[in-house]
């Protein structure tokens, strides 16, 4: 393997964190990886190659996802101004102002941050159901059918063959 030189450290170096400042503003590899005038393969490289620079992709990461989340809670709570202009036969004839408000993305913040209080109600816990369709034990298991309807403190007995459990 050859010595790699001071200059290309260096320049690896700012390729890192040019790539890594707008991973963290655009939160996606081909987009960051372009507006740092690399090849996306290299960040992949460097990540499997550097642990240093896996841990700060990791903040980075986050510090996207919390761009998002700022963005999420402005549309939800702050709103976005919006304005139209009204028209009657070709003629404009006013504007409209008003500030829309994201419901959808509300729900979402409120579900990401009290998931037990504002989680969807109508899921049901899944409960699974094994019917079992009358079968010699004997030939099946080798040996009787243990009879669980009688059981006391896991001591079951055991149903002469061909009897069904009741």
């Amino acid at each position: 393997m050859m010595p790699v030189s001071a200059g290309t450290r260096a320049r690896s170096s700012r390729q890192k964190s040019a790539f890594l400042a707008q991973y963290a503003k655009q939160g996606n590899i081909t987009r960051a990886a372009e507006a740092a005038h690399i090849d996306r393969r290299l960040v992949y490289h460097w990540r499997e190659q550097d642990p240093s620079f896996a841990e700060r992709m990791i903040d980075a990461e986050a510090q996207a996802t919390e761009v998002l989340e700022a963005e999420a809670w402005r549309r939800a709570v702050e709103g976005s101004p919006y304005r139209r202009t009204s028209y009657w036969r070709g003629e404009p004839v006013g504007v409209d102002e008003k500030t829309e408000y994201s419901d959808s993305l509300m729900q979402l913040l409120l579900k990401s941050r009290a998931p037990d209080k504002y989680r969807d109600k109508d899921a049901q816990p899944v409960q699974v159901i094994i019917k079992t369709v009358g079968f010699d034990a004997t030939v099946v298991l080798g040996q009787p059918a243990l009879d669980a309807s009688n059981a006391v403190d896991g001591a079951y007995r055991e149903l002469p063959a061909g009897d069904e459990p009741t």
